[in-house]
């Protein structure tokens, strides 16, 4: 049997699933649900949005890292990358204050991995060669999902639980 490097492109039909690297990854259009909609406006059940090839969004020599900007800001930066032996999805944004709180917070971004949604931060770093995925679009890698919305909008999930970012601010 011939062995493959991990750059081999293969041409697949829409809704294919393949592995890129040892990653499984979805390429096809995704119909929109509850979470998503190509509108700008998550949640309204609108039409369906965009599969998109998640090698494209794959970091050269990353090992598994996957880095998007989700709107035109290079400060809106996500990415999956491996955690032990689950995937983890990690998006800077900025978090409300609780009434009557102090504005600043230490926490800079939003992660969903093996045990569900949390605050944390992120390294400050912008990643330059991190492509935008544009509204409409989502991306899916090892059953992490995340779509883009107008606004600096974008919401992630996976069976452990989902998050919402709205015009660059976490949604609770």
């Amino acid at each position: 049997m011939k062995r493959r490097s991990p750059a081999t492109v293969l041409s697949v039909a829409a809704g294919a699933v393949v592995t890129v690297g040892l990653i499984p990854a979805t390429i096809g259009p995704a119909a929109a649900d509850d979470m998503g909609s190509s509108s700008g406006a998550p949640g309204d059940n609108a039409p369906t949005s965009v599969q998109v090839d998640s090698s494209r969004y794959a970091t050269p020599g990353g090992h598994g890292n996957f880095r998007w900007r989700y709107s035109a800001s290079k400060k809106s930066l996500c990415g999956i990358y491996p955690t032990g032996f689950s995937y983890t999805v990690r998006c800077a944004a900025k978090f409300r204050a609780p009434e009557g709180a102090d504005s600043t917070s230490k926490y800079d971004a939003v992660e969903l991995g093996r045990r569900g949604v949390r605050r944390t931060t992120t390294d400050g770093d912008t990643y330059p060669g991190a492509k935008r995925l544009f509204p409409g679009h989502t991306i899916s890698v090892v059953g992490i999902e995340c779509t883009a919305f107008e606004h600096a909008t974008i919401t992630c999930k996976t069976r452990r639980g989902a998050f919402r970012i709205v015009g660059g601010v976490v949604q609770r």
